[in-house]
């Protein structure tokens, strides 16, 4: 029978698992309170044996950084989440065996948003309800990549060492940030010219082959900035630019070797990878070793 636990019971006052609960699960949990109204988050499970977890999620406006190994950098962060949550929810999220989870989060009221915007509660509600609506399927938390500009301004939260209220300040800068790309999100994803833009980035993606083209030489080919490429790549294609270009390589390299096995050493100094990173990324797109997709292609 798979094992159940709430999240409540995961983590001790410091923050470290406990005891109880060592066999199954490691990580930590970094709580702190920085203003009445204003919550951050740094979390890490790792899951010894497959599980189910149940937790409770408050009222607020939530932005999160995702990450599948404990976040102590920006290069952790895989993606972002922003949702709106009306009231207080309980559910349960699966594990499984092996299983890594991580999140670095930000929790605000909206009245409190609304007093640092100069605007009302109804407001700041209204415009995120509105932008979810719009930008998520069925009241899912709306996804964004994670920029350049986000990377900048999240590095000092990652590394602060003073005082809760400079952290707050820094907080709302990553906040801000965000909103205004929501706000470029919306435009793209209504904005005929723009996506062509942007299938035009793909198309050159592919194009490449086994080559890499940097954000900013992409950007300047199809006439986007830097950030609403990257942005609105992550809207049509589902993925990052990065991740992207990786995957398409390892289909390139794939089309190579079932060619010419023979020739994978050619092909993998080619593509730009080491054996490791070629192998990793092999598996991760077709699920088997290049050595068994060849045996089996």
């Amino acid at each position: 029978m798979q094992m159940q636990i709430h999240m409540l019971d995961i983590y001790d006052t410091q923050g470290q698992v406990r005891e109880s609960v060592e066999a199954a699960l490691s990580g930590h949990k970094q709580a702190y309170a920085l203003l009445p109204n204003l919550h951050l988050l740094n979390q890490h499970i790792h899951a010894k044996q497959s599980m189910s977890i149940h937790e409770v999620a408050q009222a607020g406006l939530y932005f999160s950084f995702l990450g599948h190994k404990a976040i102590r950098s920006v290069q952790d962060i895989e993606s972002v989440q922003i949702h709106y949550q009306a009231s207080p929810l309980s559910g349960e999220f699966s594990m499984q065996k092996g299983q890594q989870q991580s999140l670095l989060q930000v929790r605000i009221a909206p009245s409190l948003l609304a007093a640092v915007l100069g605007e009302t509660e109804e407001q700041v509600i209204q415009h995120f309800s509105l932008m979810q609506k719009a930008l998520a399927d069925n009241g899912a938390p709306i996804r964004l990549p994670i920029t350049h500009k986000i990377e900048q301004i999240l590095k000092p939260v990652l590394t602060h060492k003073g005082s809760s209220i400079s952290l707050a300040g820094q907080i709302y800068g990553v906040i801000f940030t965000l909103i205004e790309q929501l706000q470029m999100l919306n435009h793209l994803s209504r904005c005929e010219d723009c996506q062509s833009k942007l299938f035009h980035a793909q198309n050159l993606i592919e194009a490449q082959e086994q080559d890499t083209l940097s954000i900013s030489s992409l950007a300047e080919q199809v006439g986007l900035n830097d950030e609403a490429l990257t942005i609105g790549f992550y809207l049509i294609v589902g993925q990052s630019i990065e991740s992207y270009c990786m995957q398409s390589k390892i289909k390139y390299a794939a089309a190579r070797l079932r060619e010419d096995p023979s020739a994978k050493s050619h092909i993998v100094a080619e593509s730009g990878f080491s054996e490791a990173q070629f192998e990793a990324a092999f598996i991760k797109h077709f699920g088997v070793s290049s050595q068994h997709y060849g045996q089996i292609h």
